[in-house]
């Protein structure tokens, strides 16, 4: 039994607080603070009270209208470790390492890689993947979904603009491969509509990628759990591990995140780790450093030598999730295993992907063990090229019944 197990079981099992209710509901935004403003349509995945709020923070599902995400330009400034020629692609090899020595190894070779650079927009890739239930009643099944997105983030004004994709759509296991074959293998899958709304027979997901994306404009620069940042704060932050750690502690409190138990601190670090690594410019220090902050976190543990959802070569590890009374009467979906792929030979980190562990209520038609999304971290630069122009609302939002 692991730190994690023996908090969770000293928990009262009373009715909680008014305040432990606050605390939970708070969890509900912790994967929006985790990562950028998500092209999903919340319901996919997500529980009425949840979908709400997703809505009212700017959660919108884009018209595919314009480009598709750039590639680097010649000689741009790239934050990934490309002096070892790149991640690993070929057969994956074995590595049992634990996880403290996984995230001490990288730490230490991170050093090794060159400052991020300068320009006058950082410009990172992704590509978010998310499991979503298709087809008929009688034979549903699942199709991963996938969008690529590429943000500009400017060293010196408040906006960002996502540039976003469709990626595409496949069967997501064996299983639902044969459910597909026996729908008669279609294309394309209509989106369930908001609630008292028709379906749209003309919006789908497609398995083909769309040959234009949408180019959304919003305020803000960097953050890290929802505290905006400006480039320079980003090149300032601490470079050494407690007092990274004592930054993002004071931030969680500023943000009024859970942080009542070590369980629930533990948590709210992961996700200010992973905001650290996955969105913002922050030099070899500071990501060595934010490595070794996480190497210091009781619950962490390895997955071993694992393949991201692009195919390359990596070591995982992972914290558990929504695994406690409070936590589930908060979101009654079960309990999630949320994985950090990277590269221990360079510190270049690769992926995140959230497992489902013990699914229930609305992802009973989950299988255990399922990837429920991930997200690909494909290229991070500097560069003086011009974004393209928006052309969709940073935000589309839907009172009841409107359509």
């Amino acid at each position: 039994m692991d730190e994690l197990e023996v908090l969770a079981a000293a928990r009262p099992v009373d009715p909680p607080s008014a305040q432990t209710v606050d605390e939970a509901r708070r969890r509900l935004t912790r994967q929006i603070y985790a990562k950028p403003t998500s092209r999903w349509r919340a319901r996919i995945l997500l529980p009425a009270a949840a979908g709400a709020l997703a809505v009212s923070t700017g959660l919108v599902l884009g018209a595919q209208a314009l480009s598709p995400a750039p590639p680097p330009p010649p000689g741009a400034t790239s934050s990934l470790n490309e002096a070892s020629g790149g991640p690993d692609t070929g057969p994956l090899k074995p590595d049992n390492r634990p996880a403290r020595e996984l995230l001490l190894a990288a730490a230490e070779r991170t050093l090794d890689k060159p400052e991020p650079g300068a320009g006058k927009f950082w410009t990172p890739t992704f590509e978010e993947g998310q499991l979503i239930q298709v087809g008929k009643p009688n034979n549903r099944y699942a199709v991963m979904g996938a969008y690529t997105e590429t943000r500009w983030v400017p060293a010196a004004d408040d906006h960002v603009l996502l540039d976003s994709r469709w990626a595409g759509a496949k069967p997501a296991s064996d299983a639902d491969q044969a459910a597909w074959k026996k729908a008669g293998s279609p294309s394309n899958w209509p989106k369930d509509p908001l609630p008292g709304c028709p379906v749209d027979p003309d919006d789908v997901y497609t398995a083909t990628a769309a040959a234009a994306g949408t180019v959304v404009k919003q305020t803000g620069q960097f953050q890290v759990l929802g505290e905006k940042l400006t480039a320079a704060q980003v090149r300032s932050l601490p470079s050494d591990p407690a007092a990274l750690k004592n930054w993002l502690i004071d931030v969680i409190k500023k943000q009024n995140l859970p942080r009542q138990t070590d369980v629930e601190l533990g948590e709210s670090l992961f996700s200010g780790v992973v905001n650290l690594l996955f969105e913002n410019p922050i030099t070899p220090q500071v990501r060595s450093a934010t490595y070794r902050v996480l190497a210091g976190m009781p619950g962490v543990t390895s997955r071993g030598a694992v393949k991201d959802a692009d195919g390359r070569s990596g070591v995982a590890v992972t914290v558990t999730r929504n695994d406690t009374v409070e936590e589930q009467r908060a979101d009654s979906g079960g309990s999630t295993q949320v994985s950090l792929v990277f590269d221990p030979r360079s510190g270049q980190t690769l992926a995140m992907e959230t497992r489902a562990i013990e699914p229930a209520d609305y992802l009973a038609w989950v299988p255990k063990g399922a990837v429920l999304d991930y997200r690909v971290l494909k290229s991070a630069r500097w560069t003086n090229d011009e974004p393209p122009s928006a052309n969709a609302p940073a935000a589309v939002a839907h009172g009841p019944g409107e359509c």
